[in-house]
């Protein structure tokens, strides 16, 4: 297939799913359709047991280098609660949802990868897994995983040696990738904290423990743990989002609560934040004679892509057509960072332009112009990988 013809179909089918969104783990249409592209195009596709997303497998025919090793590429495939507002010709017809984030872009790559590599099948030994991922964006927690953990849980992964992975990125037009070694989003963790004092009326307040002071000596107190005790090189932040206490004007209430997210770049400084945290609480609590709670919620680690794989994404990208750009340090979250905590690869961000469209908005869309060569950047890194492998 010319690459003008792949284009063309890939257009086709992204803008398909951009009109079907569909919530985490409830992308049954999605999965439907990308099923009957796979079936068309005789392309396996693995007994995983997911109610929605699906693995491929792509087994080459040839002979020599890559034989008996294992690659794998992802697509994500969820979209957002959002009620879309681009004024696209084919706009969503699942009112109150858009592919706000472009999944609609990235499921569509992944698939134009797999059917470059099914047609190259003869030319290439060894295994490519092509992963369409549901529930990237679902808000995860102990009992519902998020899509990565769901389909690494399944088993059908085990043996994959290297993994790709791509996303759009209005940084950048079409026509750029952005790919870079080490991190590449933020850990993302929640932190939830409850002070525990006495209640009492207000004009006896020393009648009781107020729990407020001592809520207002650990904001001050966690916001000087991303300042004063990770490396100032590294990005980072700790941010209180949410303060509760007492309910009028006149009480001293029982309890005060927060809540907020730490984002860290870098393993050693999850560890640093998290400890320090604990420290301040503890004593504060103690300093002020009440007690309190700390709980800690782990989310996805941070993407870290490796130093070898990286840079053999970049130097593929540029031979494609690309021009390669250096990322901007973010911390975002992105669950491609469990596929890493199994075997190494790189996270490569297609450029899709409307930067003036914040991505996750109602406005947003990406540019579908590059969606054959970022196919074809993703099946030829796979490619070359199991070559070196």
């Amino acid at each position: 297939m010319s690459q003008r013809d792949l284009q063309q179909e890939l257009e086709s089918y992204a803008k398909w799913f951009h009109q079907h969104p569909e919530p985490s783990y409830r992308e049954f249409e999605t999965t439907g359709r990308i099923r009957q592209i796979f079936d068309e195009h005789g392309i396996e596709i693995l007994d995983s047991g997911l109610k929605t997303g699906l693995v491929a497998v792509i087994q080459g025919e040839g002979a020599g280098a890559g034989e008996g090793h294992v690659v794998a590429v992802r697509g994500d495939i969820d979209a957002l609660p959002i009620a879309e507002q681009t004024g696209l010709p084919y706009a969503s017809l699942n009112e109150g949802y858009l592919h706000g984030c472009g999944h609609d872009y990235n499921m569509t790559t992944a698939i134009g990868a797999a059917l470059i590599i099914n047609e190259r099948r003869k030319d290439f030994a060894g295994t490519i897994k092509v992963i369409l991922q549901p529930a990237e964006e679902v808000a995860a927690d102990k009992d519902t995983p998020t899509g990565s953990v769901a389909v690494l849980d399944t088993g059908v992964l085990a043996d994959v040696e290297a993994f790709y992975g791509t996303h759009d990125t209005n940084e950048a037009e079409p026509g750029t990738v952005i790919i870079g070694s080490g991190p590449d989003s933020g850990a993302v963790d929640k932190f939830r904290i409850t002070v525990h004092g006495r209640g009492t009326h207000a004009a006896h307040p020393e009648g009781g423990l107020n729990p407020i002071r001592p809520a207002v000596a650990i904001i001050e107190g966690i916001q000087s743990i991303a300042g004063q005790d990770v490396d100032p090189a590294h990005p980072r932040v700790v941010t209180v989002t949410h303060v509760e206490a007492g309910s009028t004007w006149n009480v001293v209430p029982a309890q005060a609560f927060l809540e907020g997210t730490a984002r860290t770049a870098f393993p050693e400084d999850r560890t640093v934040i998290h400890d320090r945290l604990q420290a301040v609480v503890d004593g504060v609590a103690a300093a002020y004679g009440v007690t309190a709670d700390f709980e800690w919620e782990y989310g996805s680690p941070s993407v870290m892509n490796d130093p070898h794989w990286s840079p053999l994404a970049a130097s593929t990208a540029t031979d494609v057509g690309f021009t390669v750009a250096a990322p901007h340090p973010s911390l975002g979250g992105e669950d491609f960072s469990y596929y890493l905590q199994q075997a190494p690869g790189a996270f490569i961000h297609i450029g899709v332009g409307n930067a003036d469209r914040p991505m996750h908005g109602p406005t947003f869309f990406p540019k579908l112009d590059a969606l054959a060569s970022g196919a074809d950047l993703l099946a030829t890194v796979a490619l070359r990988t199991l070559k070196e492998l």
